[in-house]
């Protein structure tokens, strides 16, 4: 009997390491593939972004003078300003509703484990109370534990509904759980020159100052004081955007490589963690199986563990994020398609 009991425990703690453990994912490219095919905004960003090419290579062509040239392409780097932020968002939402379903699953679970340590508490509390194992005020307030952990559940299952109808909605796709992507192979190696070469910004700057020159240029020999004035502060004004453009561009390079560097360490330290309450997980299901501890004590080291998870996942995101924000600066499309 002992080795069937035994055997029984050590076949349940399989199961639940392999229920606890981060599902088979799959890719980046395959998501956003799917969520293109069923998102039409993704396709009017291509089409905006095309038209605008079109313009400009219209305008060009069209150019009388050096101006209207130039001013056909700070057109189109202001839509491609656009495109990009465009793009990243609708990347920043497929990712945040993937992982909203994956969080709100745990939650559930973890619900779930708190309301059968609830029921426990309530199950005996009348009894200890009749007998003055424990006072009227905490009996009240067992009470108000498993009312709200009810509560609790229910709004639980109505995210985790919510959560899933939103993938549902920006994928197209029903949830399981082989959506949640993998972590890509991703290793930032772009220098600073070609970070600030690809800043909308900065290249839309320069075109304002070149504008400036030409307008400058173009100022009849007789113009009003007044018109050499306002185009001289023109003139200043374009310089100086010109030069916090660059500014800013060399900061936001410092900034993602810190971010995606501090990202990286904080996700080892989340695996590492749920590694460790996933070990304690285990010794408290082996102490449960030979009695020395209750239900509720297991069930507290398996929500831990839930918790560890969540914290996983929440390091998973960011880090994907912030890969997609780096592309997107690069000037490379973040959805990988």
């Amino acid at each position: 009997m002992k080795v069937r009991v035994s055997l029984f425990w050590s076949l349940l703690a399989l199961i639940l390491v392999f229920s606890a453990s981060p599902a088979a994912a799959g890719s980046l490219k395959d998501l956003f593939t799917a969520a293109t095919q069923s998102n039409q905004d993704y396709s009017i960003y291509k089409i905006d972004l095309e038209l605008a090419q079109l313009k400009k290579n219209k305008g060009e062509i069209e150019a009388k003078v050096e101006l209207d040239r130039v001013n056909a392409q700070s057109a189109y780097v202001s839509a491609l300003t656009d495109y990009r932020k465009s793009v990243l968002n609708f990347y920043n939402e497929v990712i945040d509703a993937t992982f909203a379903v994956a969080t709100a699953e745990l939650d559930v679970e973890s619900v779930g484990l708190s309301l059968e340590n609830a029921k426990e508490d309530n199950k005996y509390a009348d009894s200890r109370y009749k007998n003055g194992l424990i006072s009227e005020e905490i009996l009240k307030e067992i009470d108000i534990a498993f009312k709200t952990t009810s509560t609790n559940q229910e709004l639980s299952a109505w995210t985790l509904k919510d959560a899933k109808d939103a993938v549902r909605l920006v994928t197209g796709l029903e949830w399981n759980s082989s959506l949640l992507p993998d972590l890509p192979s991703f290793e930032p190696d772009a220098k600073v020159e070609d970070w600030i070469a690809k800043d909308t910004t900065l290249e839309k700057a320069l075109l304002s100052e070149t504008i400036a020159a030409l307008k400058t240029a173009s100022l009849a020999m007789n113009a009003s004081v007044y018109d050499k004035r306002i185009q001289e502060t023109e003139n200043l004004k374009a310089k100086v955007s010109v030069s916090n453009a660059e500014s800013d561009a060399r900061r936001s390079y410092e900034s993602i490589l810190s971010i995606l560097k501090n990202q990286a360490a904080l996700l080892q330290i989340r695996k590492d963690e749920y590694v460790l309450k996933d070990l304690a997980y285990q010794d408290a299901l082996r102490q449960y199986g030979k009695g020395m501890i209750s239900l509720g004590d297991k069930n507290l080291k398996s929500i831990a563990v839930l918790t560890s998870r969540k914290s996983l996942l929440a390091a998973q995101k960011s880090y994907i994020k912030s890969i997609g924000s780096y592309l997107s600066s690069m000037g490379e499309n973040p959805l990988g398609i």
